[in-house]
């Protein structure tokens, strides 16, 4: 398979998601405006190495698990996932909350890790594994240590999409929260992704001093931001250090102004 093949075969493979999980070849090809026969050589090749499977009795192709496959290897050899691991289970599992590991990848959030709260436990409403950095408090923990010219293109390069009526969308404001971010140390998302969901993040950092990604502590605004915030934040900032100090970074100690 040729260059142009493969570059095609990846776009093929992008164009799957929630909304449209299932694919025929000729919405394929109108999509990416290719001919028929040119998309359809591309997907059998991906069929037959497991990246698509076809639906029985159907002319429509789904992902294939292969793609699980590279995906759960990928995961598990992530570093920052290897470090994160048994101190974010640890974070969950002592707050009751859903712990999340993520890295800043295409301008959003991918979610690289999550763990479960205790059985029985409030449990976070689903999210996926890309959320927007803008507005998350993973990606705030992120943008927030990112160098402003950087930030600036990454909000050029977004739309700014107000996915409930608490998301903040007005540049100004944001460059103040991830001011307010770079003072205090953590994140934070009240209910600006998901109704009924708040958010506490914190970054992690590799080596001299490199971004890595972020963690971040998730649920039921009563059992966040109206519960024992200070505690739940300082315990975010502190975990964030432990990891920064596995992947070979050492964090100064920072404290929540309660």
């Amino acid at each position: 398979m040729g260059n142009q093949s493969i570059s095609r075969a990846a776009k093929i493979l992008a164009l799957f998601s929630y909304s449209k999980p299932q694919w025929r070849v000729t919405d394929i090809a109108a999509a990416m405006k290719l001919p028929i026969g040119t998309v359809h050589g591309i997907v059998k090749a991906l069929h037959e190495s497991g990246f698509l499977t076809k639906q029985k009795n159907s002319r429509e192709y789904r992902l294939g698990l292969t793609l699980q496959e590279l995906g759960a290897i990928q995961k598990a050899t992530l570093e920052i996932n290897q470090k994160a691991s048994i101190p974010v289970s640890y974070l969950a599992r002592d707050t009751g909350l859903l712990g999340r590991v993520g890295v800043f990848e295409n301008d959003a959030i991918i979610v690289t890790m999550s763990t479960v709260p205790l059985e029985g436990g409030p449990v976070a409403p689903y999210m996926g594994p890309t959320v927007p950095a803008y507005c998350s408090a993973m990606g705030r923990a992120i943008l927030a240590f990112m160098p402003e010219d950087e930030v600036i293109q990454h909000l050029d390069r977004v739309q700014l999409v107000k996915y409930t009526s608490k998301t903040i969308t007005d540049r100004d404001q944001l460059m103040t929260e991830l001011q307010s971010v770079r003072e205090k140390g953590y994140a934070v998302s009240h209910q600006e992704t998901l109704m009924h969901l708040d958010s506490i993040g914190a970054p992690v950092f590799a080596a001299e001093g490199e971004l890595a990604g972020a963690i971040s502590l998730n649920g039921h605004p009563n059992n966040v931001s109206g519960g024992d915030f200070s505690r739940l934040a300082q315990r975010v900032m502190d975990t964030a250090a432990e990891i920064s100090n596995y992947m070979g970074y050492h964090v100064e100690p920072r404290f929540v102004d309660a």
